[in-house]
């Protein structure tokens, strides 16, 4: 039985693997350099708004007011994308959970329970009464997956590494325009 439970958790591993590789490639399709650059650009913007706001600093908010309509043409080029992204992924999600979850579950038709959690550990909607079944497994070696992956093929979710460099080529453009 021990066993059994064992080929049931890698073989759900191994799907979230799948899954997690075909959303990463999707947003890897869709999302380029240039964008994260953008979200990046983006996230300075507002960060420097908020530090402008909070000290009161006029003379910084206004100027970048000037830039409020520029910014907001970048969020909206990129919000599409990430829509994009998103809606692929959840057709995706909810096509594949029905047909995986099918393959784990009893003969009398309950979900089949795939390993257990220590007493007195439920995690709503990871496992219920100690029992860890196809979804909450599924999401658990998602994201354990999901971190490993990206970095191995090189995909990003936070643009602060993108944001350091999108932040020096800002700086360096101000100082073009200021040298002139």
């Amino acid at each position: 039985m021990r066993s059994s439970m064992l080929v049931d958790m890698l073989s759900i591993m191994g799907m979230a693997g799948l899954l997690a590789f075909i959303t990463l490639a999707i947003r890897k399709a869709v999302l380029k350099r240039e964008d994260m650059e953008k979200m990046a650009e983006i996230q300075a913007y507002q960060r420097e708004l908020l530090n402008a706001k909070r000290k009161n600093d006029q003379k910084t908010i206004q100027k970048l007011e000037k830039k409020k309509e520029y910014i907001q043409k970048l969020n909206a080029e990129v919000s599409k994308k990430n829509m994009i992204v998103m809606f692929a992924s959840l057709i995706i999600f909810f096509t594949f959970y029905p047909l995986a979850a099918g393959f784990f579950i009893t003969p009398d038709g309950q979900p089949k329970t795939i390993g257990y959690m220590p007493s007195g550990l439920d995690i709503p909607f990871i496992a219920s009464e100690g029992k860890l079944q196809f979804y909450g497994w599924f999401i658990l070696s998602f994201f354990a997956v999901n971190s490993p992956l990206a970095k191995l093929l090189g995909i990003s979710f936070s643009v602060s590494e993108v944001g350091k460099h999108a932040e020096k080529n800002v700086k360096d453009k101000k100082q073009e325009t200021g040298k002139r």
